[in-house]
Parts: C-alpha cells; sequence; structure tokens
C-alpha cells in the first residue's frame, strides 16, 4: 500500500506524457496533411506540451540528475515550455484572416517577453542566493537537541548532492526510549509531504510553501525506519531516501 501510495503520482504523470506523444503526432500530421499557420502553431504547442511532461517525468524517476540541472529545468525550461504552449494554442485559436497580421507582430513580441521574463528571473535568483549568503528564515531554525530538515528543489537537505533515493539521506541516529523533535522546513513553491514509517505514519504531514512544522515523538522502538514524501511533484523522488535510525 505505502509503494503504490508513492508512485501513483508517478503513473499519473507517465499517463500525461503519453497523452502528450499521442496529441503530438496527431497535430504534426495534420500539418502535414494541410500546411497552414494554425496547424503549425498546434503542432508547437504540443510538442512544447510533450517536453514539458516528460521533463517533469524525468526529474521524478531518474535520480541522477545533478543540483543544478534540477533548479535549471525547474526555473526556466518548464514554465518557458508551458509559455510556448499556451502561446501556440492561443495562435491557433485566433487565426484568421482577420487577426493574422496582429499575429505576425504579437509572436515575436511574445517571444521576446519570455525571454526577457527569463533573464530577469535568472538575475534575481542569482542575487537573491547571493544576497542571503544560506540563511533561513527564523521559522526555519534547529531546534535543540533536535533535528532541522529542509526541503528545496535539491530535496530534503540536498539529497539529490547525497546520491538519494539510491543513498540514504538524510540520517538521523538516536537512541532508544529518547524524545525525539524535528522541525521541517519547506523552502519549495510546491507543497510537500513529510512521513516517517511507524513513528508517523498514522497521517500525511502536509506543508505549505514558506511554512514550517515540527512533530515530536518518543522513538521506543528499535530499527531503520524510512523517512519519505507521499504528496507527488517534481521532487518526489529525491523526498525518498531519509532514514530514522533508532538503536
Amino acid at each position: 500500500m505505502i509503494g503504490l501510495a508513492l508512485y501513483s503520482g508517478d503513473a499519473l504523470q507517465l499517463a500525461l506524457v503519453a497523452i502528450s506523444v499521442a496529441l503530438m503526432l496527431f497535430s504534426i500530421n495534420a500539418y502535414t496533411r494541410r500546411s497552414e499557420g494554425r496547424y503549425v502553431a498546434l503542432a508547437v504547442a504540443f510538442v512544447c506540451l510533450c517536453a514539458a511532461s516528460a521533463s517533469t517525468l524525468v526529474l521524478e524517476l531518474y535520480a541522477g540528475i545533478g543540483p543544478a540541472t534540477v533548479e535549471t529545468v525547474e526555473l526556466y525550461l518548464i514554465p518557458s515550455l508551458e509559455f510556448l504552449m499556451v502561446l501556440g494554442f492561443l495562435t491557433a485559436l485566433l487565426w484568421s484572416s482577420r487577426f493574422r497580421s496582429g499575429l505576425k507582430v504579437l509572436v515575436p513580441v511574445a517571444i521576446l517577453g519570455l525571454g526577457l521574463l527569463v533573464t530577469g528571473t535568472y538575475l534575481s535568483n542569482v542575487g537573491s542566493q547571493s544576497g542571503s549568503a544560506g540563511g533561513l528564515p527564523a521559522m526555519c531554525s534547529k531546534p535543540s537537541d533536535g533535528f532541522l530538515i529542509v526541503a528545496s528543489s535539491l530535496g530534503y537537505n540536498d539529497s539529490v548532492g547525497h546520491g538519494a533515493p539510491v543513498q540514504s539521506w538524510p540520517v538521523m541516529d538516536i537512541p532508544q526510549g529518547s524524545n525525539v523533535t524535528i522541525t521541517i522546513c519547506n523552502t519549495y513553491q510546491a507543497s510537500i509531504g513529510f512521513q516517517i514509517v511507524h513513528y508517523l505514519q498514522g497521517k500525511v504531514e502536509t506543508i505549505a510553501p514558506g511554512q514550517a512544522l515540527t512533530v515530536s515523538f518518543l522513538a521506543d522502538v528499535k530499527g531503520g525506519f524510512l523517512i519519505y514524501c507521499s504528496i507527488p511533484c517534481p521532487i518526489h523522488l529525491y523526498l525518498q531516501g531519509g532514514e530514522l535510525t533508532v538503536v
């Protein structure tokens, strides 16, 4: 049951990729039959949809992607593809003799705007990273005699760089009978879940973007217990390799 819950989101993403591939092939075939501008726009839209959904699936399933690549794909590639997809659909919808002359100006202006937006996002992101010096909001402070876990585009405590989920990360070793306190801070742009097999298995602990959650429990049973997220998202795979070891 746990495995089914963990990867149901991946199955849905795979289905979306399959549907987008079928739509892309259909639109390309329509263009080869009738070489009109609206069919070009539709083909571009479905190609972008296919590329965006495939990129998301790769981020979810493939653990060998480096942190810089994950950030680039999430912040720049996928949003750009989604913008071009919407632009393609709008162009196809408005394609007629009445709007055709206006589209010749609108499309280049929109693409130029996308380039400026991506550049501005990149510069602001670099500036915020250099200005913050790695700092975290006050709510993300490490509890005394406890643990701090930070969820970001790089996973739990930069788990991407530690080989997660093939390699366990983060790993917390505690003696049996200890009171455990963990603060989980979500700096990612989407909600994430936090669960620990046996100790926090009864319900999904959901943390919204920019929020923090503190959990406490008694480590009364020895063993290794999986720390994982049960909410599908682009970094879902990197939130599956944590381990709580009670000795």
